[in-house]
Protein backbone atom coordinates (compact mmCIF):
# COMPACT_ATOMS: atom_id res chain seq x y z
CA UNK A 1 0.00 0.00 0.00
CA UNK A 2 1.33 3.43 -0.94
CA UNK A 3 1.93 6.13 1.63
CA UNK A 4 -1.14 8.25 2.48
CA UNK A 5 -1.43 11.64 0.84
CA UNK A 6 -0.37 14.29 3.37
CA UNK A 7 -2.77 17.23 3.77
CA UNK A 8 -2.01 20.08 6.15
CA UNK A 9 -5.06 21.87 7.56
CA UNK A 10 -4.47 25.31 9.09
CA UNK A 11 -7.22 27.00 11.09
CA UNK A 12 -8.09 29.19 14.06
CA UNK A 13 -10.57 27.82 16.60
CA UNK A 14 -12.47 31.14 16.54
CA UNK A 15 -12.91 31.11 12.76
CA UNK A 16 -16.53 30.49 11.76
CA UNK A 17 -15.51 29.22 8.32
CA UNK A 18 -13.28 26.60 9.96
CA UNK A 19 -16.20 25.70 12.24
CA UNK A 20 -18.37 25.12 9.17
CA UNK A 21 -15.61 23.32 7.25
CA UNK A 22 -15.23 20.62 9.88
CA UNK A 23 -17.99 18.60 8.20
CA UNK A 24 -16.00 18.66 4.94
CA UNK A 25 -12.90 17.38 6.68
CA UNK A 26 -14.89 14.55 8.24
CA UNK A 27 -16.31 13.69 4.83
CA UNK A 28 -12.78 13.63 3.43
CA UNK A 29 -11.87 10.99 6.02
CA UNK A 30 -15.06 9.03 5.24
CA UNK A 31 -14.45 9.04 1.49
CA UNK A 32 -10.70 8.42 1.44
CA UNK A 33 -9.90 6.76 4.75
CA UNK A 34 -6.25 5.76 5.04
CA UNK A 35 -5.47 7.09 1.58
CA UNK A 36 -5.05 10.55 3.11
CA UNK A 37 -3.39 11.85 6.27
CA UNK A 38 -5.00 15.13 7.34
CA UNK A 39 -3.07 16.88 10.09
CA UNK A 40 -4.39 19.86 12.01
CA UNK A 41 -2.29 22.98 12.59
CA UNK A 42 -3.12 26.34 14.08
CA UNK A 43 -2.91 29.81 12.55
CA UNK A 44 -3.34 32.94 14.64
CA UNK A 45 -6.15 34.87 12.95
CA UNK A 46 -7.84 35.72 16.24
CA UNK A 47 -4.72 35.98 18.35
CA UNK A 48 -5.75 39.51 19.41
CA UNK A 49 -9.51 39.82 19.08
CA UNK A 50 -9.98 43.40 20.41
CA UNK A 51 -7.39 44.84 18.02
CA UNK A 52 -8.86 42.80 15.18
CA UNK A 53 -12.14 44.60 15.77
CA UNK A 54 -10.31 47.95 15.91
CA UNK A 55 -8.60 47.29 12.57
CA UNK A 56 -11.97 46.45 11.03
CA UNK A 57 -13.63 49.48 12.60
CA UNK A 58 -16.37 47.34 14.16
CA UNK A 59 -17.73 46.67 17.61
CA UNK A 60 -18.08 43.13 18.88
CA UNK A 61 -21.82 43.31 18.29
CA UNK A 62 -21.33 44.42 14.67
CA UNK A 63 -18.81 41.68 14.07
CA UNK A 64 -21.11 39.16 15.70
CA UNK A 65 -23.87 40.13 13.28
CA UNK A 66 -21.49 39.38 10.40
CA UNK A 67 -20.78 35.96 11.92
CA UNK A 68 -24.50 35.23 12.20
CA UNK A 69 -24.98 36.20 8.55
CA UNK A 70 -22.24 33.73 7.60
CA UNK A 71 -23.72 31.01 9.80
CA UNK A 72 -27.08 31.26 8.00
CA UNK A 73 -25.37 29.76 4.95
CA UNK A 74 -24.60 26.54 6.82
CA UNK A 75 -27.44 24.54 8.29
CA UNK A 76 -25.15 22.07 10.06
CA UNK A 77 -23.64 24.52 12.58
CA UNK A 78 -25.15 26.39 15.52
CA UNK A 79 -24.13 29.93 16.45
CA UNK A 80 -25.47 31.75 19.50
CA UNK A 81 -27.36 34.97 18.64
CA UNK A 82 -25.13 36.93 21.05
CA UNK A 83 -21.83 35.71 19.63
CA UNK A 84 -19.06 38.33 20.09
CA UNK A 85 -21.65 40.79 21.43
CA UNK A 86 -20.82 41.41 25.09
CA UNK A 87 -18.04 39.11 26.24
CA UNK A 88 -15.77 36.97 24.12
CA UNK A 89 -12.31 35.36 24.21
CA UNK A 90 -9.60 38.00 23.85
CA UNK A 91 -7.40 35.49 22.06
CA UNK A 92 -7.53 32.07 20.45
CA UNK A 93 -3.92 31.43 21.46
CA UNK A 94 -4.61 29.88 24.90
CA UNK A 95 -6.89 27.31 23.28
CA UNK A 96 -4.35 26.57 20.55
CA UNK A 97 -1.62 26.07 23.14
CA UNK A 98 -3.82 23.83 25.29
CA UNK A 99 -4.83 21.73 22.30
CA UNK A 100 -1.18 21.29 21.33
CA UNK A 101 -0.59 19.84 24.80
CA UNK A 102 -3.51 17.46 24.24
CA UNK A 103 -1.96 16.35 20.94
CA UNK A 104 1.33 15.62 22.70
CA UNK A 105 -0.51 13.42 25.21
CA UNK A 106 -2.16 11.64 22.30
CA UNK A 107 1.22 11.10 20.64
CA UNK A 108 2.66 9.76 23.92
CA UNK A 109 -0.18 7.23 24.18
CA UNK A 110 -1.45 8.73 27.43
CA UNK A 111 -4.87 9.27 25.83
CA UNK A 112 -6.62 7.97 22.76
CA UNK A 113 -7.59 9.92 19.65
CA UNK A 114 -8.78 13.06 21.41
CA UNK A 115 -7.08 16.00 19.70
CA UNK A 116 -9.38 16.39 16.69
CA UNK A 117 -12.65 15.78 18.59
CA UNK A 118 -11.57 18.29 21.22
CA UNK A 119 -10.86 20.94 18.57
CA UNK A 120 -14.49 20.52 17.51
CA UNK A 121 -15.77 20.72 21.06
CA UNK A 122 -13.78 23.90 21.72
CA UNK A 123 -15.38 25.47 18.66
CA UNK A 124 -18.86 24.34 19.67
CA UNK A 125 -18.31 25.63 23.20
CA UNK A 126 -17.63 29.11 21.88
CA UNK A 127 -19.93 29.45 18.89
CA UNK A 128 -22.95 27.61 20.29
CA UNK A 129 -22.59 28.11 24.04
CA UNK A 130 -20.57 31.36 24.30
CA UNK A 131 -17.94 29.75 26.52
CA UNK A 132 -14.80 31.89 26.88
CA UNK A 133 -12.32 29.36 25.53
CA UNK A 134 -9.38 31.64 26.35
CA UNK A 135 -9.81 30.73 30.04
CA UNK A 136 -7.99 27.71 31.42
CA UNK A 137 -10.88 26.61 33.65
CA UNK A 138 -13.16 26.20 30.64
CA UNK A 139 -10.53 24.34 28.63
CA UNK A 140 -9.95 22.04 31.61
CA UNK A 141 -13.68 21.33 31.75
CA UNK A 142 -13.80 20.40 28.07
CA UNK A 143 -10.69 18.25 28.46
CA UNK A 144 -12.20 16.53 31.47
CA UNK A 145 -15.20 15.44 29.42
CA UNK A 146 -12.75 13.72 27.06
CA UNK A 147 -10.91 12.01 29.90
CA UNK A 148 -7.80 14.11 29.43
CA UNK A 149 -5.67 14.26 32.62
CA UNK A 150 -5.38 18.01 33.16
CA UNK A 151 -2.35 17.55 35.41
CA UNK A 152 -0.46 16.15 32.41
CA UNK A 153 -1.62 19.11 30.34
CA UNK A 154 -0.14 21.40 32.99
CA UNK A 155 3.12 19.47 32.83
CA UNK A 156 3.40 20.00 29.08
CA UNK A 157 2.48 23.67 29.33
CA UNK A 158 5.00 24.34 32.10
CA UNK A 159 7.77 22.42 30.35
CA UNK A 160 7.44 24.53 27.21
CA UNK A 161 6.82 21.51 24.99
CA UNK A 162 3.33 22.68 24.00
CA UNK A 163 4.80 26.10 23.13
CA UNK A 164 7.38 24.41 20.92
CA UNK A 165 4.61 22.57 19.05
CA UNK A 166 2.67 25.78 18.54
CA UNK A 167 5.82 27.47 17.26
CA UNK A 168 6.20 24.58 14.80
CA UNK A 169 2.69 25.34 13.51
CA UNK A 170 3.73 28.96 13.01
CA UNK A 171 6.86 27.87 11.15
CA UNK A 172 4.84 25.61 8.84
CA UNK A 173 2.47 28.51 8.24
CA UNK A 174 5.38 30.70 7.16
CA UNK A 175 6.99 27.97 5.08
CA UNK A 176 3.77 27.36 3.16
CA UNK A 177 2.77 31.04 3.14
CA UNK A 178 -0.65 30.34 4.68
CA UNK A 179 -2.71 33.49 5.28
CA UNK A 180 -6.29 32.24 5.59
CA UNK A 181 -8.32 30.10 7.98
CA UNK A 182 -9.12 27.44 7.06
CA UNK A 183 -6.49 26.48 4.50
CA UNK A 184 -5.62 23.07 3.11
CA UNK A 185 -2.09 22.62 1.81
CA UNK A 186 -1.44 19.72 -0.56
CA UNK A 187 1.22 18.47 -2.94
CA UNK A 188 4.19 19.60 -0.82
CA UNK A 189 2.86 23.15 -0.71
CA UNK A 190 2.14 23.48 -4.43
CA UNK A 191 -1.65 23.51 -3.96
CA UNK A 192 -3.57 25.69 -1.51
CA UNK A 193 -7.32 25.52 -0.95
CA UNK A 194 -8.09 28.63 1.04
CA UNK A 195 -11.18 29.72 2.92
CA UNK A 196 -14.72 28.57 2.25
CA UNK A 197 -13.94 25.96 -0.40
CA UNK A 198 -16.70 23.51 -1.33
CA UNK A 199 -16.25 19.82 -0.71
CA UNK A 200 -16.35 18.86 -4.39
CA UNK A 201 -13.37 21.12 -5.07
CA UNK A 202 -11.44 19.54 -2.20
CA UNK A 203 -12.40 16.07 -3.38
CA UNK A 204 -11.35 16.76 -6.97
CA UNK A 205 -7.91 17.98 -5.89
CA UNK A 206 -7.38 14.96 -3.65
CA UNK A 207 -8.47 12.49 -6.35
CA UNK A 208 -6.14 14.10 -8.87
CA UNK A 209 -3.17 13.77 -6.54
CA UNK A 210 -4.02 10.20 -5.60
CA UNK A 211 -4.39 8.98 -9.16
CA UNK A 212 -1.84 10.87 -11.21
CA UNK A 213 1.37 8.95 -12.04
CA UNK A 214 4.21 9.61 -9.63
CA UNK A 215 6.53 10.65 -12.47
CA UNK A 216 4.03 12.90 -14.21
CA UNK A 217 5.64 16.23 -15.06
CA UNK A 218 4.08 19.50 -14.01
CA UNK A 219 2.74 21.75 -16.76
CA UNK A 220 4.22 24.74 -14.95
Amino acid sequence: MSEPLPIFCFSDVLCVFAYAANARFEQLHTDFGEQVRLTQHFISVYGDVPRRFERMGKSGAEYGKDILDVAKRFDHIEVHPDVFRDSYPVSSMPAHLYLRAVKLLEDEGVIGATFVPMIWDVRVAFFRDLVDISKREHLDAIAGRHGVPTGDVTRLLESGRAHAELDHDARLQRDYDVQVSPSLVLNEGRQHLNGNVGYRVIEANVRELLHKPADEMSWC
